[in-house]
């Protein structure tokens, strides 16, 4: 029994480690209505094409919300480079937005677009 224990332990963690830090692309994604983060920042990007701001605002505000569920979910099996990168997307994207620039927050947006679907 404790020659089981001596090799079965050990193996035990070294797995449950791998499937954690292996397991960022499905814990990237939605498991409830407030963590769809992909989903705001489309609905940011559909509203900053239609100049309407203030909905923008809004659903930044929603993005952000949700940035800091799915943050906490991930944090383990993810670079925290990228999780920073994230965040700095998610504020120049509002920067953008209080300025009214849809040029610069179109940029944003297909940037985050980019890191989301390399993130893993």
């Amino acid at each position: 029994m404790r020659k089981l224990l001596f090799y079965a332990i050990p193996i035990l963690f070294i797995m449950m480690t791998f499937g954690l830090m292996i397991s960022g692309s499905w814990l990237k994604e939605p498991m409830r209505e407030d963590d769809q983060l992909e989903k705001f920042i489309q609905n940011i990007e559909s509203h900053v094409e239609n100049n309407h701001w203030h909905e923008a605002k809004r659903e930044h505000a929603n993005a952000k919300t949700a940035w800091n569920i799915v943050s906490k979910r991930i944090q383990y099996s993810v670079e925290r480079e990228t999780m920073y990168e994230i965040s700095g997307l998610l504020s120049r994207i509002e920067g953008s937005i209080e300025g009214q620039d849809k040029n610069s927050a179109l940029v944003e947006i297909y940037y985050f677009y980019e890191l989301w679907a390399n993130f893993s």
